[in-house]
């Protein structure tokens, strides 16, 4: 029980410092729709205007669709509908997939 009383505030410092200090780099891609609330079917970094860490704006063909950032991880992209309250998840698309 010792241990994991040490470990939780390092644990806790490590994602804070992540989701505040690396996570807008590992968005710059482009994401292809895997499952969830459908909100276009490739979105770039271009067309996500972050409002702050939390909360982004997706604007897609006049459309402007907001969520919740949960998180960027592993080549997948986790948003939750503002609306809804549904979970989505976008998948990283590989440039050469994308260009052919």
């Amino acid at each position: 029980m010792k241990k994991i009383i040490r470990i939780l505030p390092f644990f806790l410092f490590i994602v804070t410092l992540d989701r505040f200090m690396f996570l807008p780099g590992r968005m710059d891609a482009t994401w292809e729709f895997e499952k969830g609330t459908y909100m276009g079917d490739y979105i770039t970094f271009g067309n996500i205007n972050i409002l702050n860490n939390f909360e982004i704006q997706i604007q897609k063909s006049g459309e402007l669709n907001e969520c919740y950032l949960l998180g960027c991880y592993f080549g997948n992209l986790y948003l939750l509908d503002k609306q809804t309250l549904k979970y989505t998840k976008y998948v990283e698309l590989d440039e050469s997939t994308f260009m052919n």
